[in-house]
């Protein structure tokens, strides 16, 4: 049974490395570290890729919880939603917002964190000052 699972993590995992989301075991936790280095690292890639810049993030402050919806029965996925103060190193410290969705990894195993940085999306992928995950 152990084996079992292990091999859904690691095909979780890997699902969401060339998705482009994060896997994480369930994880509702805001300050979980390992969402902070999913959100670090991927905003390295977007910065270059996107932004054509090489801004980074240096820091994580403020990190608090804003509101959960709950799964229930008209509400299938249980969203957490989370801010953050991020220090770049342009020396600006900004608003960072991410939703954290359970169950939307790959495959349905795992979760899946979607986040915006305020000032740092002129196509408003995520709408007027990253509304979607606010």
């Amino acid at each position: 049974m152990k084996k079992l699972s292990t091999a859904f993590a690691t095909l979780a995992l890997a699902g969401a490395l060339l998705s482009g989301g994060a896997a994480y075991a369930g994880t509702t936790d805001c300050t979980d570290g390992s969402v902070l280095s999913f959100i670090d690292h991927r905003f390295d890639d977007k910065a270059r890729r996107y932004l054509q810049t090489d801004l980074d993030i240096t820091g994580f402050d403020r990190v608090s919880n804003t509101h959960v919806d709950y799964r229930n029965e008209t509400q299938p996925i249980q969203r957490v939603y989370c801010h953050a103060k991020v220090d770049m190193n342009d020396g600006h410290r900004r608003d960072l917002w991410y939703m954290i969705e359970s169950g939307m990894g790959f495959a349905g195993l795992g979760d899946r964190v979607r986040f915006c940085i305020s000032g740092l999306d002129p196509w408003y992928v995520d709408g007027r000052e990253c509304r979607s995950v606010r």
